[in-house]
């Protein structure tokens, strides 16, 4: 049985989060994805690829609530660790700007 601190457990919370995000459950998914973010940062550190993987998440519910400072913000901290980290020529690294991209131009990408 993992503890609620455990990394493990930080990414079935994002993965809950994820789903009710996809159906539209704002409400029930930013807390989530706000424990799994804590988790993260506490237990892998701000420059984790994971950390980023919440901040990308939360961003994009945020930007679904039209939050678009908040999303912002938070879709350009997980590019940057994402660059810092694994570099611009990792696949990853592609996703998250095309995430921006999106974010920037909706509907034209």
């Amino acid at each position: 049985m993992l503890e609620e601190e455990h990394p493990d457990y930080a990414t079935s919370l994002n993965n809950l989060a994820v789903f009710y995000n996809a159906q539209g459950n704002a409400k029930k998914a930013e807390p989530l994805y706000l424990e799994a973010l804590s988790i993260r940062k506490k237990n892998l550190g701000e420059e984790h690829p994971d950390y980023a993987i919440s901040l990308n998440n939360l961003a994009d519910l945020y930007s679904n609530q039209g939050k678009m400072v908040k999303a912002e913000f938070l879709y350009l901290e997980a590019l940057s660790i994402f660059k810092k980290v694994l570099g611009e020529e990792h696949p990853d690294y592609a996703t998250f700007l095309d995430n921006l991209a999106v974010f920037y131009n909706p509907g034209k990408c």
